[in-house]
């Protein structure tokens, strides 16, 4: 086993780079990874763990860090990023587990200065097959003057480490570059950070190696402490604005909001039985870009955007049962996966294509209205719909998510029992959405809203353990759409009716 300290060389204006660590072993189902030197209360850290050969292994995660995505190939690489936020009696090491043995490598970063509420601001990775570049997706950032950390990960053969295997992508600073030596089942690991200017598309990282060899890339947003972003409240106003009305005739049958992270200010509605879809003016429902999907759908209940390998993406919902269309029902749905377009482009038209990834349940069909997407981790969550007894399932996609036409079997996660009462519509779950906090969700019934909060310091998925708590309904009769303000300030809601208009309404956060 091997491992080292790095101390800091830079030094940043907003988040700051405090020291690193790094650690590697052989044939061992856990490594030890030193806690950075310096590290105080508040500082953010991340971790990179990555195994040879054995793509099947399951991590487990030190008490308080959490799984951020995970990128592996057929078979001779996967990598894990990790972070935590470091509390004021952090141990001098952290031990990362596994379920098979395997040559291992892992490191931490830790930083200074980040949000220590909400410092995850944006995620990307992939693998890049038999290539000498190690190239990450590109991102989109919500907070300015942040930093990017890139992780770099290689297959490596030789008897010797080189004298630099892994080159960062340009404007990097390297606090570390080294490797798991094996003449068989080696590693090369790098990471390299950089400071951000304004929120927004930022490029695709690429870092290159000499070798052409199958590798991994990654790349993690921190947030700045203080940053204009998403709060999080539990007092809503007992009255809702009505903000304009969506008049558009290429929509019918409105069934689902979501807020746009590349074009500020703007909202994406789209119909239920055809694949047209647009962009709104969320302060007054003025139509801004008009779009059809690539794809037709049999059912589209929800909609949501949410991290993707090209930065940031619209999440199709194809997953309502109960349709007009004639029988037999669907046994299999689908979640399709457009990139958003940018308005300040001129993409204000046309068709947007995807990738569609279908899936089954782990028991049997279920009829679902309702589509959530973490917005740093992008995990898909499906919530069933139940008019007999109110009690919705929530299922997720797995992870790392398959490529685009694989059949996936969802995960279940969780039962919510929604609130029952004499009005039935009222527990019949139509949409929802994930807060941009990521420490609580909201579900639309016909009827109702209902908020559901993680505890204080809980993961995201601690919320669906939760109480629902009513919040105000914007008295729709048929409430099919809901999506929180990109800054946690409030809740859009609209209507589902046969035709136009569709009044797009707001309930502010007091």
């Amino acid at each position: 086993m091997s491992a080292e300290v790095g101390e800091a060389v830079q030094s940043l204006s907003t988040v700051t780079f405090r020291a690193s660590s790094t650690a590697s072993a052989k044939n061992v189902t856990s490594l030890a990874v030193a806690k950075p030197a310096g590290v105080v209360q508040g500082d953010v850290l991340i971790a990179r763990i990555a195994n040879r050969n054995h793509v099947e292994a399951v991590i487990t995660p030190p008490a308080g860090w959490t799984v951020l995505r995970s990128d592996q190939s057929a078979s001779a690489i996967k990598s894990w990023v990790l972070w935590k936020v470091a509390t004021g009696a952090e141990p001098a090491s952290y031990s990362f587990g596994f379920d098979v043995s395997a040559y291992v490598a892992g490191s931490i970063v830790a930083f200074s200065g980040a949000d220590p509420v909400n410092p995850i601001d944006a995620v990307s990775g992939q693998k890049n097959g038999n290539s000498a570049t190690l190239a990450a997706p590109a991102v989109t950032t919500t907070a300015a003057n942040g930093v990017a950390v890139w992780f770099g990960t290689q297959v490596w053969t030789g008897s010797a480490c080189p004298a630099s295997p892994i080159q960062p992508p340009a404007g990097f600073t390297e606090p570390f570059d080294t490797c798991l030596l094996s003449s068989s089942t080696g590693l090369l690991f790098d990471a390299a950070y950089a400071q951000l200017g304004a929120a927004g598309s930022q490029p695709a990282w690429s870092g290159s190696s000499p070798f052409p060899n199958t590798n991994t890339a990654q790349v993690v947003t921190l947030r700045p402490a203080g940053a204009p972003a998403c709060t999080a409240g539990d007092s809503f106003a007992s009255t809702f604005t009505t903000l304009g009305s969506l008049t558009s005739t290429d929509i019918v049958e409105i069934s689902g909001l979501a807020a746009s992270r590349v074009n500020p200010g703007v909202l994406y509605a789209h119909s239920e039985n055809n694949a047209n879809f647009v962009a709104i003016n969320k302060t007054n429902a003025a139509v801004v870009g008009s779009y059809v999907a690539g794809v037709f759908p049999w059912d589209w209940e929800d909609v949501a955007t949410g991290p993707c390998p090209a930065g940031s993406c619209i999440f199709m919902a194809d997953i309502g049962k109960k349709s007009g269309h004639p029988p037999p029902e669907p046994t299999t749905f689908a979640v399709y996966r457009m990139k958003e377009p940018n308005l300040a482009a001129g993409e204000t038209s046309g068709t947007v294509s995807g990738d569609r990834f279908p899936f089954q349940y782990p028991d049997t069909a279920q009829n679902a209205e309702a589509l959530m997407v973490h917005p740093t981790t992008g995990d898909i969550y499906v919530v069933t719909k139940n008019g007999t007894t109110g009690l919705s399932k929530v299922y997720k996609f797995p992870k790392p998510l398959p490529a685009p036409d694989t059949m996936s079997t969802l995960i279940h996660v969780a039962d919510l029992q929604m609130p029952q009462g004499a009005d039935v519509p009222a527990w019949e779950v139509t949409a929802g959405t994930i807060h941009p906090c990521a420490n609580r969700f909201l579900l639309r019934t016909y009827r109702a809203v209902y908020e559901y909060r993680a505890p204080a310091g809980g993961s995201f998925e601690s919320a669906f353990s939760a109480s629902p708590v009513a919040l105000t309904d914007t008295k729709e009769g048929q409430g099919e759409s809901i999506e929180y303000e990109p800054d946690g300030s409030g809740y859009f809601t609209m209507t589902e009716r046969e035709t136009a208009p569709y009044p797009l309404k707001r309930v502010a956060r007091q």
